[in-house]
């Protein structure tokens, strides 16, 4: 192990902060954003508070993984730590829709290096026997933290202001710090591979040309424009690059040879068909609810508390 027996409840209590409030991010945002587009408007662009967030997260999780293997754990956690603090900060100060996306995006930065380090930090610390129980924790309090967000968000967005939806990651992501710096002492012996640099650079522009071209899609730009025709080319080549490039690189960011293992494909394509539920589920139904109910923010909440609890369980059972 790479810390004594007495500090690991402290790491373990560091991580589950991170986890928790990178988690509860897109949950807690989702309940205010009825009164985020209210106070700032731009509901034509509202989709991209949570796209911006997440497709920094996808791009930035296989990069500071493989940095993580190369130069420390324990660097790249708290550099995610405080570019997620950074971006929560700069989101309360939002003064505008497209302010805030791209404020969202510093968020997701972090939020991509957090979630994949703490669950390596766990494979690290911990024996192949308890590895699994470790995971279900992390697994219940990711669920936790959907429960929570939506209800948490509702009540800070009611009584005092959407701005503190934000804010309220401060306090959890320092304690989380704290816990990381002081008590996790990792191995000095680390293995030196090249970075690829190719494969990063042809994965972000993949991403990030295809959330653009569905975001302008039949609302910007018609989708048999230039525009946007051009933006899914971009796509196609840039993920033919990236499958190319990975498929010769030293160091690949994602080892293809994984994918062979028919257990390992299967359980990806589920992760992602549940991903995408989940995350439909949890920004459209509360602005349904207040948009044409006219539901508080705390009856959308409300209404994706059983979910989330479902959520809880199974991660719990599951690990």
């Amino acid at each position: 192990m790479v810390s004594s027996e007495k500090n690991i409840r402290f790491i373990v209590a560091g991580l589950l902060l991170g986890i928790f409030m990178s988690a509860m991010d897109n949950t807690i945002v989702a309940t205010a954003m009825g009164k985020i587009i209210s106070d700032l408007g731009g509901l034509d662009k509202f989709v991209w508070v949570t796209s911006a967030y997440m497709v920094a997260v996808m791009a930035g999780m296989p990069i500071f993984g493989k940095l993580s293997d190369m130069y420390g754990r324990k660097r790249f956690f708290i550099f995610g730590l405080t570019v997620f603090l950074l971006g929560s900060a700069l989101c309360g100060l939002a003064q505008s829709i497209v302010q805030l996306s791209i404020y969202r995006a510093i968020q997701g930065i972090g939020g991509g290096a957090l979630l994949p380090i703490a669950f390596t930090i766990v494979f690290d610390i911990f024996p192949p026997e308890k590895r699994g129980k470790m995971t279900g924790l992390l697994g219940a309090v990711f669920g936790s933290a959907s429960v929570f967000g939506p209800l948490l968000g509702a009540y800070i967005t009611e009584y005092i202001s959407w701005h503190w939806v934000f804010y309220v990651n401060v306090p959890i992501g320092l304690l989380s710090l704290f816990f990381i710096v002081r008590f996790y002492k990792e191995s000095k012996s680390h293995k030196k591979q090249k970075i690829d640099w190719a494969g990063a650079a042809t994965l972000v522009i993949s991403v990030v040309s295809l959330m653009f071209a569905l975001e302008l899609g039949g609302k910007e730009y018609d989708w048999s424009s230039p525009q946007i025709l051009s933006l899914f080319a971009i796509f196609a080549v840039a993920l033919s690059l990236f499958f190319f490039v990975e498929k010769r690189a030293q160091e690949p960011i994602i080892s293809f040879w994984m994918f062979k293992r028919r257990l390992f494909a299967t359980s990806q394509i589920l992760a992602f068909l549940y991903g995408a539920t989940f995350i439909i589920l949890t920004v459209f139904i509360p602005i349904f609810v207040q948009a044409v109910y006219g539901g508080s923010a705390t009856n959308a909440g409300l209404i994706l508390t059983p979910m989330m609890l479902g959520s809880v369980a199974g991660s719990a059972i599951g690990g």
